[in-house]
């Protein structure tokens, strides 16, 4: 459901006064703090297990369960932000927060260096780009163990992003609070859910440790679903819907990129009855690019209707059937803005797990995507809103039970 006209303000206010912050050279954020002010009671010890926590020690960094985060200032309703900070000037940089790279991938399975030395992720290509916040997936592929990966593949490459954290100063995990000037915030989120098919109760342990999206499936059809690009059509099972249900009342979110469309409309009465935002994390527009891994405009609206979001995706193939340019993806976003409105879109550049288009090729060159949507005629404003704001709005969502982690 949309959120009230009241709290669609104050989430507002939030964004803009969080953004600000890139606007004062040493301000750092700490963008898991924010939160759904209609829903930002404090968590108690019966609510469940609470957010992550980097700990450091000779063995290094550990993603660690850790005790309950504060809630909201006192009689103000709105969530305590770890720094003061003012309104973004007219020449600051766009923040970026991105909700799907794949660089814990590259470093897993294929032999990248924890330091990040190469690929579209690097120290420099963030910094660069103006990113705050970027989200890891955890992937585990769907051929695993033939075909039957398990959570402690899940947690291995969990340990992979330890270790990145470990080798990066400059990456911070999002829950861990205040951090060194020029940090970027890092969440975490599941990409294909197979590793939980025999034991679904499982999620709740990563929920615990930081994870904030969980996609049921990936490239395959599972015991959760089927997939945008598998065989199947059937949508969620009766397992994936549990699994869904599970996910938003641990406080999560459910991530319906790689949803076939049967799985996406099975999805939505589950989302609007928990109250949540529908994310497609890294998903464009199936008018604009006639994918399968792309929305259509139904999806959009729906997506709209919940307060969700669904991040462009710089996959050359998600964008034109020929070479893509940074202009076509701008194509996708207005048409994308046009059907669901200007708080529904955000950043999911695929980034280490995709070719991106021409124009996009590494994290740097973000600000020439926020160029090129304002000289399509989009504000700054609504600039900012689909690089960071809207994004910050739905990361910050909390359950029911009030236990957002």
């Amino acid at each position: 459901m949309r959120a009230p006209a009241a709290a669609g303000r104050s989430h507002r206010r939030l964004g803009r006064a969080v953004l600000g912050a890139l606007a004062l050279p040493g301000t750092v954020l700490c963008l898991q703090g924010c939160a759904r002010p209609e829903r930002a009671e404090p968590p108690s010890a019966a609510s469940g297990s609470a957010p992550a926590a980097v700990t450091a020690s000779a063995a290094g960094t550990s993603i660690a369960a850790a005790g309950p985060r504060g809630g909201p200032t006192a009689g103000t309703g709105e969530p305590a932000l770890p720094v003061p900070v003012p309104e973004p000037g007219p020449d600051a940089p766009v923040p970026v927060v991105d909700l799907h790279v794949d660089t814990a991938w590259q470093v897993h399975s294929k032999g990248r260096l924890p330091s990040l030395p190469e690929g579209h992720i690097t120290a420099e290509a963030l910094r660069a780009g103006h990113y705050a916040a970027v989200l890891f997936a955890i992937y585990v592929p769907d051929d695993a163990r033939g075909g039957k990966p398990r959570p402690a593949d899940t947690e291995a490459v969990l340990g992979t992003i330890e270790k990145i954290l470990a080798a990066n100063p400059s990456l911070r995990l999002a829950s861990q609070g205040p951090a060194p000037p020029g940090a970027v915030a890092v969440y975490l989120g599941i990409e294909g859910a197979r590793a939980f098919a025999s034991d679904p109760a499982k999620i709740d342990g990563f929920i615990a440790r930081g994870v904030r999206l969980v996609g049921p499936v990936h490239a395959h059809d599972n015991a959760f679903s089927s997939s945008a690009t598998g065989s199947a059509r059937h949508g969620l099972t009766a397992a994936g819907k549990a699994l869904c249900r599970r996910i938003y009342e641990q406080g999560a979110l459910v991530d319906a990129s790689h949803m076939s469309d049967a799985a996406f409309a099975d999805l939505v009465p589950i989302a609007e009855a928990a109250g949540a935002p529908i994310v497609a994390s890294h998903s464009n527009a199936r008018a604009k690019c006639r994918n399968k891994r792309n929305l259509t405009d139904d999806q959009l609206r729906a997506i709209a209707r919940t307060g969700g979001i669904a991040g462009l995706n710089f996959h050359g193939k998600f964008i034109a059937s020929r070479r893509a340019t940074i202009d076509d993806l701008v194509r996708h976003a207005l048409h994308m803005v046009g059907v669901a409105g200007i708080d529904h879109l955000a950043i999911g550049s695929d980034f280490d797990g995709a070719t991106p288009a021409r124009g996009l090729e590494d994290a740097s060159r973000l600000p020439d995507l926020a160029r090129a949507l304002g000289a399509a005629g989009l504000s700054q404003a609504d600039v900012r809103k689909i690089f960071s704001d809207n994004a910050l709005r739905v990361l910050g969502w909390k359950g029911r039970g009030g236990t957002g982690r």
